[in-house]
């Protein structure tokens, strides 16, 4: 049988628990994330978090994986009415959100980002510290070595040769919300000028954030690292990045803190995203906020709009 990871390589995205891969919906940039496709062995079902057709993503999940075309059964319309579609969409989202279990699969998984993350250098005056800065983000001690890290040769699947490559990387640690330990590396290879080419997740990211501060009664949370960085900036604190919008939707209730801010970003799969996990905490009965970028699609964009505007 056909492995998770071998079905998140065929899509183009990353695997984000024990049988659902997070990836590009169709007709979406390689760095979107808004596709979940959940599989039960050569079965599948897709949930698309910036609103596409359900039956567009089947039909382009099964081309890509090779699968064959559709072929209608009995003829019966076993499409969710519209009016149940949110109750649905969250009862499956809040059903996997609280599954901390982990299969033999991520184990093997968990090792070898650990093994990368212990690779990593110190990331002041490298390529890290160039990217950054040019976001205008801080490197400070609280992040560098501890949460942050440079890889010098980082294992990258070039997507128009099947090869795996070695680039100069920022990689951050995915720990997990349940015991702290590592289970997931993100990685945002770079060029020589400090640009970045892309950025993908290798380990287990489920039930797992970067935790660019210790957790409080207060807790921001946030899909990319750029993100996170910059609302710690713009004084939203502690801040955790969870890597993707589908990872926001999935985001479990977590004991001791009292309110949640998400931070939004524009576009219909974060709206979608923010709304499934901001229920969930509101059903707990915790307090949720919704941080919106003032400009730019996200609060990093703002940051930067802030710095240059007042120098």
């Amino acid at each position: 049988m056909t492995d998770i990871r071998t079905f998140a390589s065929a899509l183009g995205g990353d695997v984000a628990g024990r049988n659902r891969v997070l990836c590009p919906g169709p007709g979406h940039s390689r760095n979107d994330r808004s596709l979940s496709v959940t599989f039960d062995g050569a079965a599948f079902a897709v949930h698309s978090f910036a609103g596409d057709d359900w039956q567009t993503c089947k039909d382009y999940v099964r081309e890509r994986l090779g699968f064959p075309k559709w072929e209608p059964g009995d003829g019966q319309d076993r499409r969710i009415p519209a009016a149940h579609l949110q109750g649905f969409d969250a009862g499956c989202v809040d059903a996997e959100a609280n599954d901390p279990r982990r299969t033999e699969d991520d184990l093997i998984r968990i090792r070898r980002a650990r093994d990368l993350w212990d690779e990593g250098q110190e990331p002041r005056c490298t390529l890290v510290e160039t990217y950054l800065r040019s976001r205008c983000l801080e490197l400070g001690d609280d992040l560098a070595g501890k949460v942050l890290r440079f890889h010098p040769r980082c294992p990258w699947r070039d997507e128009n040769t099947g090869r795996t490559i070695f680039l100069p990387a920022l990689i951050a640690a995915f720990r997990s919300i349940d015991d702290d330990q590592v289970t997931a590396v993100h990685r945002i290879p770079l060029r020589p000028d400090g640009g970045k080419i892309g950025r993908r997740m290798l380990g287990v990211v489920h039930r797992a954030a970067v935790k660019l501060d210790p957790i409080g009664p207060d807790l921001a949370i946030g899909e990319g690292i750029e993100t996170a960085m910059a609302a710690r900036q713009l004084g939203y604190s502690p801040a955790w990045a969870l890597g993707s919008v589908g990872a926001i939707s999935f985001f479990p209730v977590i004991n001791g803190v009292k309110r949640l801010l998400i931070l939004g970003e524009v576009g219909k799969a974060s709206e979608q995203a923010v709304r499934i996990c901001g229920q969930r905490w509101q059903k707990a009965w915790r307090r949720v906020a919704v941080v919106q970028p003032a400009t730019g699609s996200d609060l990093n964009d703002e940051l930067i709009s802030r710095v240059r505007r007042h120098g």
